[in-house]
């Protein structure tokens, strides 16, 4: 089962790679969060909603490389430097790159046999996320956001509102 707060942060990442509706479209894919989750494993990073809120960068480059550049060309277009989708048959298309993701994967004996497999398939070279990786977001001027989040989680000891 897929834990809503995980999907929350994934898509938060996709936001800086994709308009809103391509996020959804991503999000609702059936295997979104085993797919970020096996990602997550594959670069060495723990899968958790902490580490998701912090590796936004990476969620939306490792996205960029698995999904979007795998897409036929007419399925996608570049609006303000964000990916959109031209059409609605976008689903089936989504689906081909995360099932094909999944098939070389499930072939792989390690995380590093993975990669390479992956871009010998697309005859790339072997894309290193390191940068992306190491970026973390910066929650030193989200007091806002901190105080938001603490008043959602927090017991409402009025109950007569």
């Amino acid at each position: 089962m897929e834990n809503i707060d995980n999907i929350i942060e994934i898509k938060r990442g996709l936001h800086k790679v994709c308009g809103r509706k391509l996020v959804n479209a991503i999000a609702d894919l059936e295997k979104c969060e085993a797919f970020f989750k096996d990602l997550f494993v594959v670069y060495g990073l723990i899968y958790n909603t902490e580490t998701l809120i912090q590796k936004r960068v990476f969620v939306a480059a490792v996205t960029k490389y698995f999904i979007l550049d795998r897409l036929p060309e007419e399925y996608l277009l570049l609006n303000e430097g964000k990916y959109e989708y031209t059409t609605k048959a976008i689903t089936k298309p989504l689906e081909q790159a995360v099932d094909t993701y999944f098939a070389i994967r499930s072939t792989s004996d390690s995380s590093e046999d993975f990669k390479k497999k992956y871009a010998e398939n697309f005859n790339e070279e072997v894309k290193d996320f390191s940068k992306e990786i190491s970026e973390n977001r910066d929650d030193s001027l989200s007091d806002f956001a901190k105080t938001i989040k603490k008043i959602y989680y927090s017991k409402d000891e009025n109950t007569d509102c």
